[in-house]
């Protein structure tokens, strides 16, 4: 109960900052601070729910289980208090055997009411469960609705800000490249043959501590085939379907665009012969040439919006009905890597 009471409220603060984003004069970081809030705190709502479901089956199991017990003593009980006293106790061998079924009753009586108040508590307890999930359930669908109007107010601050920004860099000359390449491995190589030093420099000390750049569970590791058993130098995180994708770390943007079957994809340059591959948006919020901050949006993954059942219900596999993948490689002197080795994956 507390932890939902807990993931109730990481929600409310989450929804308070967001209507303070809308006075910020950085609209799009505030946004984007306020949305992780919501996402984070709609995670561990949905994992306190599904633990406190899990709770509640194993009590209506148990109850079910021990019917045939809860059976005996509300008839018993039902007798004793339907009964006379002394009618209870009296015994037709005499008023010896009376006296003894009298204080055999004494004897019983205390545990039968020891048992009937625990039978009141554990009652008490699933009624108590029922009325937190409805009202847990109810605030889960309001916040997914408020995650997904604060979604449409990013997207429309961040093509706002783009409109007042020149765009450095030619998307003809990168829309060329990414046609002539095979592959990401190919595109990789070009864009590190073409761009020019002066990203951002990452210190040495990330490696290891860098912020996910989602909220969601890694379901393919490094060199791991994927259903059809082909191997790729990276690792996919799944998420509910629209969640924020947010930098990890500052850096130049050397690829925003759409990419072989793997769609929308976005690549950054942290520091000199480093690349950091992103694949799997729905949409992004990025150009070519951009400067990234650390923790700047750079898009939405795909799919739709999910309803609150189907959100209760996701357990962090690919195939969650609303469930989407973030494709990630990282590449550093034209070699990949195992991402999770920059990643804080704890």
């Amino acid at each position: 109960m507390l932890a939902l009471r807990d993931a109730s409220a990481q929600i409310d603060a989450a929804s308070t900052a967001l209507a303070a984003a809308e006075e910020s004069e950085d609209r799009v970081s505030a946004l984007s601070s306020a949305i992780r809030g919501l996402e984070e705190g709609l995670a561990s709502l949905r994992l306190a729910l599904q633990a406190s479901k899990a709770e509640e089956a194993v009590k209506r199991a148990e109850m079910l289980g021990n019917r045939e017990e809860l059976g005996r003593l509300l008839a018993t009980l039902i007798t004793l208090q339907s009964a006379p006293a002394q009618l209870a106790v009296l015994h037709p061998d005499g008023a010896t055997a009376s006296a003894r079924a009298g204080a055999m009753l004494a004897a019983v009586t205390p545990a039968l009411r020891q048992a009937a108040a625990r039978i009141r508590g554990e009652l008490a307890t699933l009624t108590a469960l029922n009325a937190l999930h409805d009202k847990a359930l109810d605030n889960m669908q309001a916040a997914l609705s408020t995650l997904q109007q604060a979604r449409n107010a990013l997207t429309k601050a961040v093509r706002e800000e783009q409109e007042i920004t020149e765009n450095p860099v030619s998307e003809v000359g990168l829309s060329q490249l990414a046609q002539a390449s095979q592959d990401l491995n190919a595109l990789a190589a070009a864009l590190r043959a073409q761009v020019s030093a002066g990203a951002v420099v990452a210190p040495a000390n990330l490696r290891g501590r860098l912020p996910m750049p989602l909220k969601g569970t890694i379901t393919r590791r490094f060199n791991e085939p994927n259903g059809a058993g082909i191997r790729q130098p990276g690792i996919v995180i799944t998420a509910p379907a629209l969640s924020l994708v947010s930098a990890p770390q500052a850096g130049i943007v050397r690829f925003s665009g759409d990419f072989l079957e793997y769609g929308l994809v976005v690549i950054v340059e942290p520091a000199p012969n480093q690349l950091q591959i992103y694949a799997g948006f729905g949409q992004v919020y990025v150009k070519a040439g951009e400067v990234l901050e650390s923790g700047a949006a750079m898009g939405l993954l795909g799919g739709e919006m999910p309803d609150s059942a189907e959100f209760l219900a996701e357990s962090g596999s690919e195939n969650d009905k609303g469930a989407e993948s973030l494709y990630i490689e990282i590449r550093e002197n034209g070699m990949p890597v195992d991402p999770e080795t920059w990643f804080a994956t704890n």
